[in-house]
């Protein structure tokens, strides 16, 4: 048989690690997840077509527009939530890395895109982390 005061401070453990969890993670955003997901299979893409010379002036163009709307879009949503600093400043840092490969005037060349690929995955890794946060965190709601 369960000790009823076991059952309790287990209860409230959970309560706290949940709360803890909540206080210091911005909650995972599923949409900026995606619009990330998307982002890096476009500039994978762009920056593959550009080493084998088959990415036009305009198909260049159009991915930095593309490129920049999409990143932009992901700093606002980010702005949305508290506690979302780290996210907030690695997006704007790749903002960053897209305006200045489009300011250097050429293709996204693997050769120049290493910076840029660098960001993404620290983008990606932060989400990644949100995303088990969020699990982690439903699981000790569940069981509490």
């Amino acid at each position: 048989m369960i000790c009823p005061r076991l059952l309790t401070a287990s209860v409230g453990a959970a309560a706290l690690i949940t709360s803890c969890a909540a206080a210091f993670v911005a909650p995972y955003d599923e949409t900026t997840d995606r619009l990330l997901t998307d982002l890096s299979v476009k500039t994978e893409t762009a920056i593959a077509k550009a080493d084998g010379g088959k990415l036009s002036e305009e198909d260049r163009a159009k991915f930095y527009d593309e490129a920049l709307g999409t990143v932009r879009t992901m700093k606002r949503r980010s702005s949305l939530f508290a506690k979302n600093e780290d996210e907030i400043k690695a997006v704007t840092q790749l903002e960053q890395r897209f305006v200045d490969l489009r300011e250097h005037g050429s293709s996204p060349r693997s050769s120049l895109a290493t910076g840029l690929r660098a960001t993404i995955l620290a983008v990606q890794q932060i989400q990644i982390a949100k995303k088990r946060s969020s699990v982690f965190s439903a699981r000790l709601k569940k069981s509490g």
